[in-house]
């Protein structure tokens, strides 16, 4: 095991509902912010916040959270990839809130309150209820960029966090190695193609 599988599973029992609201921050900074670079930053977090979950599901095998942790920064550096080309291809882009700040963040706080209140009334099966709201919180976010983006890397990022979802959910029921592994090359091939779509949107 790595030193940083042994720090992240040391870690685990202490941060679990602090790493359900870091994901709600990582999201906010993804959906408030329409900066690339602060964008791909808050994804790399993100994706750290949900290794630290992903230690209450594999808590005999953390060596299993880090690799979704390294999972989620590979594509994170396909991402920004894809954005450095965006960037090439338009004008340099400054730090600037999203366009419509005042509808996000509303929607933001309105949704965020919806998830934690459905997590302290209905009960997922087999899984904690510190997990079940970073699932539920998860899917607000997914649903806040997909519904309300037009940036198609902003959307991607949507698809990613539902596809994290369905992952701590079904591996809290079943973590087996080959569901495991689907779902890893499954988040791998969505990754690939938002880094391609980013880029053909810019061509086009």
């Amino acid at each position: 095991m790595t030193p940083f599988a042994l720090w992240l599973d040391r870690i685990s029992g202490v941060t679990t509902t602090t790493a359900v609201w870091g994901l709600f921050l990582a999201g906010a900074v993804i959906y408030l912010v329409a900066e690339w670079r602060l964008r791909v930053l808050a994804l790399f977090g993100q994706y750290f916040f949900i290794g630290v979950l992903f230690t209450r599901v594999f808590v005999d095998r953390p060596e299993m959270s880090l690799l979704k942790v390294l999972v989620g920064w590979l594509i994170c550096g396909a991402l920004f990839l894809s954005a450095r080309i965006r960037q090439s291809a338009s004008e340099h882009p400054r730090f600037h809130w999203a366009a419509d700040l005042p509808f996000r963040a509303l929607s933001l706080v309105m949704m965020t309150v919806v998830a934690y209140l459905a997590s302290q009334r209905y009960t997922l099966p087999l899984v904690p209820q510190d997990l079940a709201l970073g699932c539920i919180m998860l899917v607000v976010l997914a649903l806040l960029f997909i519904g309300t983006e037009e940036d198609s890397g902003v959307v991607g990022v949507g698809v990613l966090n539902l596809l994290a979802a369905l992952d701590v959910f079904y591996s809290a029921q079943d973590p087996g190695l080959v569901v495991t592994g689907l779902l890893i090359m499954v988040n791998l091939l969505v990754g690939l193609a938002i880094s391609y779509l980013t880029v053909v949107e810019v061509e086009a």
